[in-house]
């Protein structure tokens, strides 16, 4: 059997503008220092906002300052079309310009961080239990590259949910796939994708990588997928995390107990936060 990753070293990453940072940022990082161990870092990578947050468990980062090449990005390639505009309607799924950030802070992490184990947790989201880092190690096996949120099955949205990676920052194999997720970015070549959400953009990367040098990642959802409901909080993730994808969920405040599959809402509603 394959040991677990060591987590004792483990940091946080998220990205959020200034508007991200009013209507969900702030309570993000307040919940996860209500929760979290004390010796975990929260690196917050920042678009036009300066929280300014008084923690030494919090460390700010403006995203243009660390991640030039965000600004290039963006520079060159900021339209409608690039933003998702299709027709008129914005489509999440072409839209390059909103998700760069979350791509670009990854790696700089990756390639800056000290830890042993990176995850990236969108901004979205509440903690409201404290994280069972014994069972979150489990995710990601020793000599696995990453740990996701697939989506297998799903003709709708055909790859990952993105509101939570993990990253082993011990692999071999960590910085290949860094440089392969930045390049889909700084070369164009995400324009050639079928998709340019990051969610696509992770699985072109990281199928690369395990390609190229025999890689493993797993997909914490199992080769079934959990079909067309949250994905997020139907994990081990929804025992201590909440993800409020999507503007309802955000206006709410809080994921629907219809979100969970049958067989996960008996256990879910044992719980006081989904009561």
């Amino acid at each position: 059997m394959v040991p677990y990753l060591n987590i004792d070293m483990i940091e946080v990453l998220t990205t959020f503008h200034k508007a991200g940072w009013e209507q969900y940022g702030k309570r993000m990082v307040e919940t996860f220092l209500a929760h979290w161990p004390a010796d975990i870092k929260l690196h917050l990578y920042c678009e036009n906002v300066s929280p300014n947050v008084q923690d030494p468990r919090i460390v700010q980062h403006d995203i243009f300052d660390t991640c030039p090449q965000a600004s290039d990005f963006i520079a060159q390639h900021n339209n409608d079309y690039n933003n998702g505009v299709r027709n008129g309607t914005r489509d999440f799924k072409y839209d390059a310009i909103k998700f760069c950030y979350k791509v670009f802070a990854q790696c700089h992490r990756i390639h800056n961080s000290t830890a042993d184990t990176l995850l990236f947790i969108d901004a979205d989201t509440v903690t409201f239990a404290k994280p069972p880092l014994d069972e979150i190690q489990k995710l990601l096996p020793q000599d696995n590259l990453t740990a996701y949120i697939g989506r297998p099955n799903n003709k709708k949205l055909p790859f990952a949910e993105t509101g939570f990676i993990m990253y082993n920052l011990k692999h071999p194999n960590i910085k290949n796939f860094a440089e392969t997720f930045e390049d889909l970015y700084t070369t164009g070549k995400i324009f050639e994708l079928e998709y340019q959400v990051d969610c696509y953009t992770y699985d072109t990367a990281r199928r690369i990588t395990e390609q190229n040098h025999g890689a493993k990642s797993n997909d914490i959802t199992g080769p079934e997928g959990l079909g067309k409901k949250h994905p997020f909080i139907n994990t081990i993730l929804g025992t201590f995390m909440d993800h409020l994808k999507g503007d309802k969920r955000k206006s709410t405040g809080k994921s629907n107990i219809e979100d969970f599959k049958d067989k996960v809402k008996t256990e879910r509603t044992k719980q006081a936060y989904w009561k």
